[in-house]
Parts: structure tokens; C-alpha cells; sequence
């Protein structure tokens, strides 16, 4: 335990040291923004139907994915969008943020949800295709929507390809009690958030679905361990940390290396060797495995201290990447719908290729490709409204 505690801060003052020397003279961390913009595409990716694009994202190479990278960056953004003012003294209003933010995303959630339902029930019905419903979580809404409507509502009956967003909306609900310990003591923060993690896992808790007896696909009571190291990581990221550990580098290398060798069969050369190592490595998804916990933490140790985004930086793909993290929620939405529409052209137009992954292929680039336009026409839009004058009073706070 002592050397995950380690993991935690290194990984944190690493990644706190790299982001502070990407800052510009705005506000924003770049680098941010550009691991987001990566989250976002690799999510999109990953549920898009299947494609060549799927053999060469993270999950290839890594008993953990995207959604840990999208968590930990959402626990990040929240301690520098609205930690700052709490820890400042303006805690009111930043809990007053917090929950309008958390609001924001809840009727983002219902929006793409309906979007979706309705795109699967059309397509179903102009097709002829049942197949396209035959989902219990769809086949459900549409069978009992007086039931799956209130559940939808209050969040406990979700589908698939969006259930990530109600996990961001319970961390944010949770987020200033979390800033509340915090306040106190940052280890004390973490040690409660590890504490309930344990207990989720030791005692198999989650929050439950309904009226279909399941529960969450992402456990919030598990996964809000890694959004609070995110708000750890936070709390330092304009500050730099304990810089670099030659010997934490090398054991994470060698978990990085170790992970990447079990995930890919021993890139190709140990067939079945994934299947019978990470049910005894704990890899579990819903729970938050300590297996992709681990590897997560030590892969962004790692690149925190290789230079790799600085690297990056100075190709083409930073800046666009970085774009789609300014503007992270209605491209994870567009996201979400081009991926359900991905879904309805391959279950009805597949008969016409020669070729599954290719169309899957197709669309996904389609999809990359329109992501990127709207970020650039958020950015446009943005950039031409007239900003407002500050007062003098309003001058002095900020400065």
C-alpha cells in the first residue's frame, strides 16, 4: 500500500511538473486539453462499430482504456475550474458551480439518450430491421416508455453507449465534499476516497439499475478513486511537484511494459496469455480493477516524465487534439450519436461491402473528421463574440 501511495503522488507531481511547463500565458493547460481531445477520440472510436482503428487504441496495450484517462482528466479540470475559487474562500460559489456544471451534463445525458432512442427506433422501423432494438436496454424504452422514461430521468436505466456521463454526473455531486476534506488535508482526501473504493470492492457495492435488475457499468463508488486523484493532481498542476524518481520511473516502465506484453498476447507471439492472466490480475471494468488502476497511473507516470507530449507538441495532431479537449462535452456528444449512427449504417448497409471493418473503417474517420469541424466551429463561434469589459472592481479580484 505504501508503494501504490507512492504511485499516487509521483504520478500526480509528474504529471503537475509537465503541465505547468506546457502552460501558456492563458488560463488553460494545452496539455490538457490535447489528453482529453485524445480520451474523446479513442472513446469514439472504441464504440464505433468495428474498424481497423480499434487494433490501435490504448485498450490494445493496457489492462486500462480511455474512460480511466477521461476520469482522472475530469477530476483534474474540476479542481482547476472550481477548486480554485473553493480553496480560496469562495466555496459557495464554487459548490453553486459544481452543481450548475453537473446539471449541464445530467440534461446533456437525457438529450443524447432520447437522440438515440429515437435514431435506433426509426432506423428499426424504416429498415425493417429489429435487430437495431433488439438491446434489452433499448427494447425496453420502447416497450414500457412510461417506466423507462422516469428511469432514464433519474439515471438509473442507461444505455450502453452513454453510460459514462451519469458516472461524471455523481462525481461532480460528489466533488465538494471531496473539496471539503481537501481543505483539510489532500492525503486525507485520497485516503477516504481509497477507503470507499475498498469498501465498494470488498463488499461488491454499486448504485442500482432500474427497473432492470442490474446496477452500474461504471461504479461510481469505485471509479470516484481516480477522479479524486485527478482533483489531487489538480490541486498541483500550476505548481509543479516532487519532479523526477529514476527508481518509481523504472517500476512503472517495467508495469507499462508488463501490462502491454499481457494485453497483446505477447504482441501476438503468446496466443490466449490475456485470457488467462487478467481475471487473476483483477481487471474488471465496473469495479475499476486495481489492475487498470495501477496501470493507468504508472502509464501516466511515464509519460508525464518521457517528454512525450512535448514531443507532440510540435506535430500536426497536437493542436486539433487539443481543440476537441477545449470543447470536450459537445464533442463527446457528437461523438455518442455518430456512434449510434455508425451502428444503424453497418447493421444496414453492411450487405453492400465487401469488407466489415473497412465500412467500420470509413466511419470512423468520417467521424474523426466531423468531431474536428465542431470543435472548430465552437472555437469560430466563440472567438467572435464580443467579450465583455471588466469593471475596476472585477480587475482588482482577478488580479
Amino acid at each position: 500500500m505504501f508503494w501504490l501511495g507512492r504511485l499516487f503522488a509521483a504520478s500526480a507531481d509528474g504529471f503537475a511538473a509537465r503541465a505547468n511547463a506546457a502552460k501558456g500565458a492563458g488560463s488553460r493547460i494545452d496539455a490538457i486539453d490535447f489528453w482529453r481531445g485524445f480520451a474523446l477520440l479513442t472513446i469514439f472510436i472504441d464504440h464505433a462499430p468495428d474498424n481497423v482503428l480499434q487494433y490501435v487504441t490504448i485498450r490494445n496495450i493496457c489492462f486500462s482504456d480511455a474512460a480511466e484517462l477521461f476520469v482522472f482528466l475530469s477530476g483534474v479540470s474540476v479542481a482547476l475550474a472550481y477548486g480554485t475559487r473553493f480553496f480560496r474562500g469562495e466555496r459557495a460559489a464554487a459548490v453553486k458551480a459544481v452543481l450548475r456544471r453537473a446539471f449541464t451534463l445530467y440534461w446533456v445525458q437525457m438529450l443524447i439518450s432520447l437522440l438515440i432512442i429515437a435514431l435506433f427506433a426509426a432506423a428499426a422501423d424504416y429498415f425493417d430491421n429489429d435487430d437495431l432494438i433488439d438491446d434489452d436496454d433499448r427494447s425496453f424504452i420502447l416497450d414500457e416508455p412510461l417506466t423507462a422514461i422516469p428511469a432514464m430521468l433519474a439515471l438509473v436505466h442507461q444505455l450502453v453507449v452513454v453510460n459514462i456521463l451519469p458516472l461524471y454526473v455523481v462525481l461532480l455531486l460528489l466533488a465538494p465534499a471531496l473539496f471539503m476534506l481537501a481543505r483539510r488535508n489532500d492525503w486525507l482526501m485520497l485516503s477516504a476516497s481509497a477507503a470507499l473504493y475498498a469498501g465498494a470492492r470488498v463488499f461488491d457495492l454499486n448504485l442500482p439499475s432500474w427497473p432492470l435488475e442490474d446496477s452500474w457499468f461504471f461504479n461510481p463508488l469505485a471509479w470516484q478513486l481516480i477522479f479524486a486523484i485527478g482533483l489531487f493532481v489538480g490541486r498541483r498542476a500550476r505548481s509543479g511537484g516532487i519532479g523526477y524518481d529514476p527508481r518509481l520511473y523504472s517500476a512503472c516502465l517495467a508495469v507499462v511494459v508488463a501490462a502491454a506484453i499481457v494485453s497483446s498476447d505477447g504482441f501476438g507471439l503468446a496466443h490466449g496469455l490475456s485470457h488467462a492472466l487478467t481475471p487473476v490480475l483483477d481487471h474488471t471494468k465496473t469495479g475499476l480493477g486495481l489492475a487498470r488502476l495501477v496501470n493507468f497511473l504508472a502509464l501516466a507516470y511515464v509519460i508525464a516524465h518521457s517528454g512525450l507530449t512535448a514531443r507532440i507538441r510540435l506535430t500536426p495532431i497536437f493542436a486539433p487534439l487539443a481543440l476537441m479537449g477545449r470543447h470536450s462535452l459537445p464533442v463527446f456528444s457528437t461523438g455518442s450519436v455518430l456512434a449510434a449512427l455508425g451502428e444503424v449504417i453497418v447493421e444496414t448497409r453492411a450487405a453492400e461491402f465487401s469488407h466489415r471493418l473497412a465500412l467500420g473503417g470509413m466511419i470512423a474517420v468520417a467521424g474523426i473528421l466531423v468531431h474536428y469541424l465542431i470543435a472548430r466551429l465552437l472555437a469560430a463561434r466563440r472567438a467572435a463574440q464580443p467579450r465583455p469589459v471588466l469593471t475596476v472592481l472585477q480587475w482588482r479580484r482577478a488580479h
